[in-house]
């Protein structure tokens, strides 16, 4: 897998947009600046059929409705992050790996998204928001605002909970082999061997 970061708004959010290498692609949490997104997927001729959301905070999903007019993706979010954001009920839709049709596609822990013949696994992490997600594949796994290069995720907004995302982090990703490297929502990549050394 090939991973790109664009580091895009004010708060300089990660995007990312990950490849097979074959031309198709994801992006992963389109927060701003979303011309700068089209733009790069279109000069590499990439192929995106879905965007994937770690979770609805706006710094994350504010380049959202451009990049749909644009590029016509699906746009997975976990089902709970759905009720979170107050998606409305009749832009839902449960999560077909088959299908990629465009709109809102709302994901379970363990969902395996298709890219090429690369499989991400939706994990399940609550405690920034209730329905964060990190997505995984092999030694990759895109972590949002859940686990950072030496920091975890605030819990002091609306429906963050410090004991579910320390609860997340323990359970889910320092489960995950040493040498599997983290892209976080924000600030430089690490690895899980790395961050372990924090939760010891």
């Amino acid at each position: 897998m090939d991973v790109y970061t664009i580091v895009v708004g004010f708060l300089e959010t990660n995007c990312y947009v990950a490849t097979n290498g074959g031309g198709d692609a994801v992006i992963i949490d389109p927060g701003a600046n979303p011309d700068r997104i089209i733009d790069f997927v279109t000069k590499r001729k990439l192929r995106v059929s879905r965007v994937l959301l770690t979770h609805g905070h706006n710094d994350h999903i504010g380049g959202i409705e451009p990049i749909m007019r644009a590029l016509n993706p699906q746009v997975l979010l976990h089902e709970k992050e759905a009720d979170f954001v107050g998606l409305p009920p009749a832009g839902r839709r449960r999560f077909d790996p088959a299908d990629a049709a465009p709109g809102f596609a709302l994901l379970k822990d363990g969902d395996e998204i298709p890219l090429g013949d690369i499989r991400l696994k939706a994990v399940h992490t609550p405690g920034h928001t209730p329905g964060g997600a990190c997505f995984l594949a092999g030694s990759v796994c895109f972590t949002g605002d859940t686990l950072f290069n030496d920091g975890v995720g605030r819990t002091d907004f609306e429906g963050g909970d410090h004991k579910s995302i320390i609860q997340s982090i323990n359970s889910k990703l320092l489960s995950l082999d040493d040498d599997v490297k983290i892209y976080p929502g924000h600030g430089p990549s690490s690895t899980i061997g790395r961050e372990r050394r924090y939760f010891q």
